[in-house]
């Protein structure tokens, strides 16, 4: 987007200049000129949105955390550490993190931003739920979560898991177990919208992963 402006700022008025018959010297120079303020003005926008994002997500995330006994903060280290667990983890990063207690579980929240295949960032937000004990490795892309919700069965997996794998959100990203850790990942960042349902969605397939550690 920020470059598509500034490309745009050079060259309408490039073209327009062109049309009038002004010299090749002084077209070259508005280009320059034109181009660089749309850079600017692009990027600051561009700024502007994304504190707008990360304000919006720190308000969800403060009120997920104020009723799940838990704390929310945009930098990590204001975190606290005596009695949580899971901001130990690589998986909890971001710009906005979360940690709480659901159902008896530890809980994290992380929105964060990594690079889409076309190599524009992109905003995700992670469910991490620590796990009582040691359980079998797990990792599942979208497709395989697919086929879950489908019916299939997934080879070495506890039969009492499917059904809670089954209804994770259909747009979840991945599901990873390792190290006594859940990670779920699902696209974009909450908007002033409950984290219950996805938080309990991550927590009902360590319960039954639990169960069968």
């Amino acid at each position: 987007m920020v470059n598509l402006i500034s490309f745009l700022c050079a060259a309408v008025p490039a073209f327009v200049l062109s049309v009038l018959g002004v010299p090749l010297v002084i077209v070259v120079l508005v280009m320059i000129v034109s181009g660089a303020t749309g850079l600017a003005v692009a990027t600051r926008i561009d700024r502007r949105q994304e504190t707008d994002w990360v304000q919006v997500a720190a308000v969800t995330l403060s009120d997920w955390a104020h009723r799940n006994e838990g704390h929310c903060e945009t930098d990590p280290e204001a975190l606290p550490v005596d009695g949580w667990e899971l901001p130990a983890t690589p998986w909890f990063h971001g710009v906005v993190l979360a940690v709480g207690r659901r159902s008896g579980f530890e809980v994290g929240v992380t929105c964060f931003q990594e690079a889409s295949s076309e190599g524009a960032p992109a905003r995700h937000t992670g469910y991490l739920v620590r796990l009582p004990e040691d359980v079998a490795d797990l990792h599942l892309n979208r497709g395989r979560l697919r086929r879950v919700r489908r019916g299939s069965r997934l080879e070495g997996a506890p039969e009492p898991v499917h059904e809670p794998l089954a209804a994770v959100p259909p747009d979840t990203d991945s599901l990873d177990v390792a190290d006594r850790v859940l990670y779920l990942v699902r696209p974009g960042w909450p908007e002033f919208t409950s984290l219950d349902d996805h938080v309990d969605a991550a927590v009902a397939v360590a319960a039954a992963l639990g169960e069968q550690g």
